[in-house]
């Protein structure tokens, strides 16, 4: 009986060793997994970031976009404010600084995009004049916005 109970006890232990091994082995694997998920998260973390950013920019760029006010020169003293944006400018006010020669409308309600307004622009010998047209305007129709301004660079 003592020689069976003996080998009970070695089977038994050789069962609790590979029990044990089996066991570590699965802790490996829990491990590395765990380790994977971590870098998979971080990785997907990153890539919201990115993406993330890369909107923001998208937006900024977007809103930028609404209103651009531009000169285009037809030759000459001839000039052309333009709204190349995709939006309406609203309560658009356009100082010239004293560079124009005829009596234009500088206040506008609505600027709609793809507008553009004449003007005939002259130089002087005063150096006080200025050399640049300011553009103000509102993206909201109830003007409840901050103003935007460009400079534009004159004739």
């Amino acid at each position: 009986m003592t020689v069976a109970a003996f080998v009970l006890s070695c089977l038994g232990f050789a069962v609790a060793v590979l029990a044990a091994w089996f066991a570590h082995g699965q802790k490996k694997a829990a491990e590395s997994a765990a380790v994977e998920a971590k870098r998979s998260a971080d990785a997907a973390e990153a890539v919201a970031a990115v993406e993330r950013e890369r909107r923001a920019e998208e937006v900024a760029d977007a809103a930028r976009r609404r209103v651009v006010f531009g000169l285009l020169q037809f030759g000459g003293r001839q000039f052309a404010l333009r709204n190349s944006g995709t939006d309406t400018a609203y309560g658009v006010h356009v100082d010239t600084g004293g560079l124009g020669i005829q009596d234009e409308v500088v206040d506008f309600e609505e600027f709609e995009a793809g507008h553009e307004e004449a003007y005939i622009f002259a130089r002087t010998m005063n150096p006080e004049q200025a050399s640049h047209i300011v553009v103000t305007w509102h993206l909201q129709p109830d003007r409840s916005d901050e103003p935007r301004t460009v400079r534009l660079l004159g004739p």
